[in-house]
């Protein structure tokens, strides 16, 4: 196998002509200014943020999570109500409670 013949023809410029030693010297020259690990970081940045996302909400206004078992051809009708009113199933669950709560009569508090 001959050394000297150019590693990949497809690379631009000058670099379609190097060999395999001629591309790892100049590929380590751009390791070296360019590494993360050596980088400094700069005065007054903030760091990265540790987590993606959302932002967390505060303990008032935070959802549950629930589970529920509800039968087949109940929950494709819900489903079906609900895209037909361009909701979420579970915005549409909210709702039904919302209003079953609202038709609920209010209990006197005891003296």
């Amino acid at each position: 196998m001959n050394k000297k013949k150019p590693l990949v023809s497809g690379l631009p410029g000058r670099f379609a002509r190097m060999t395999r030693e001629q591309l790892d010297a100049e590929s380590d020259q751009y390791d070296v200014t360019h590494s993360a690990t050596s980088a400094k970081r700069a005065a007054n940045v903030k760091p990265h943020p540790k987590k993606r996302g959302r932002p967390p909400k505060p303990a008032g206004e935070k959802a549950s999570r629930v589970l529920i078992t509800i039968e087949p051809s109940l929950l494709a009708a819900a489903d079906a109500a609900a895209d037909r009113r361009g909701l979420t199933r579970a915005s549409l669950i909210r709702q039904a409670v919302l209003d079953w709560l609202a038709r609920q009569p209010r209990r006197r508090k005891s003296a």
